[in-house]
């Protein structure tokens, strides 16, 4: 325990600092090109449209995280492997304060197996084309760059600041 407080603890000015909550975004692309797509049901970000998405436990290996968050979310299993790394900082639009800082392993996921939870507490997911989720209302702006990320060899790496109202937020 004291090891846990010491690497969280700013020894300049002796406080204990925030850090980024760490999550999984899983980018998974079926047989007929259409990717899985979440509609938040829940706020924050209440009707908006994105991927799906899930806390990191403490001490669970990447894969396995974004397995049992694909599982628990959305009833699949899928062929994962790591393609990247997405730091999202969330800010008041007026205030300039920062609301949220996340840092999301990308998980790309290709041969969806399993029937589909389409409606669950908090979420509906639908496998939708870049341009069927391009016409919904609400979309994360990152979705096209994270998705692309995904798909992209290799390991890359983004950093974004997003700046939302307290209506979307």
């Amino acid at each position: 325990m004291g090891k846990e407080y010491a690497n969280r603890l700013d020894t300049d000015d002796n406080t204990i600092e925030k850090q980024p909550k760490v999550s999984v975004v899983l980018i998974v692309e079926n047989n007929e090109g259409k990717f899985l797509a979440q509609q938040r049901l829940k706020q924050p970000f209440y009707g908006f449209w994105g991927r799906l998405t899930g806390k990191v436990k403490f001490g669970e290996d990447l894969i396995h995280a974004a397995a049992r968050e694909l599982k628990e979310e959305a009833g699949l299993q899928a062929d994962l492997r790591v393609s990247g790394f997405y730091h999202k900082m969330d800010y008041q639009k007026d205030t300039e304060t920062l609301l949220e800082d996340k840092l999301f392993i990308v998980v790309y996921g290709i041969n969806p197996r399993g029937k589909m939870i389409l409606d669950d507490e908090g979420h509906h997911n639908e496998w939708l084309s870049h341009e069927e989720l391009a016409k919904k209302d609400k979309q994360f702006e990152s979705i096209v760059e994270i998705t692309n990320l995904g798909k992209e060899p290799g390991v890359g790496y983004i950093e974004r600041k997003y700046y939302y109202t307290t209506e979307e937020y």
